[in-house]
């Protein structure tokens, strides 16, 4: 049986990141739209910055079409896997993680909600996938995850070739 199982924190922290996307283009674009009435007002660039208002509208389109993707995915994410919590444990986890593997906090804080989950007793052979090696790619921590018979991979066309290379298997 395969199962799918997300840290609460990476459906929160896609929304930090278009957050602070959104502000930068909106600075941007406010910028660009000011320089443009300016340009504007000089009559042979007045067909041209008519033309550049079509980038300014995107960048404002942008950031509702990011918004509403984002949810649709996160739902999609919601209804298949489980979902592993945030809580006191976690934390305390992910203050000892960011330390010993030199994780960001939000790393550390994804880290340690799959290292909650998994127990030494865990019998299934896991799979933490993340695209983010410069973070996780770390020999200790791929020691420490290979304690608990989970193997870490930076992409997810590797972690699936695996996955199925592994269903085959007699046995599985």
């Amino acid at each position: 049986m395969i199962q799918l199982l997300v840290p609460a924190y990476s459906l929160v922290e896609p929304h930090e990141t278009l957050t602070r996307r959104h502000l930068d283009r909106e600075a941007l674009r406010s910028r660009i739209s000011t320089e443009l009435t300016q340009l504007g007002r000089s009559t042979p660039l007045a067909e041209r910055v008519l033309a550049s208002q079509e980038v300014v509208k995107l960048m404002a389109d942008s950031a509702e079409y990011e918004s509403k993707r984002i949810e649709q995915v996160k739902q999609r994410i919601c209804a298949i896997a489980e979902i592993l919590p945030l809580d006191v444990t976690v934390l305390r986890g992910a203050a000892e993680y960011q330390e010993r593997f030199d994780l960001s906090p939000q790393d550390s804080v994804v880290y340690a909600s799959i290292h909650g989950h998994l127990q030494p007793e865990h019998e299934a052979t896991s799979c933490f996938i993340s695209r983010n090696p410069a973070d996780f790619d770390d020999p200790d921590l791929r020691q420490e995850l290979a304690a608990f018979k989970c193997k870490y991979f930076s992409s997810f066309a590797t972690a699936l070739e695996y996955i199925n290379h592994a269903l085959t298997k007699p046995g599985v």
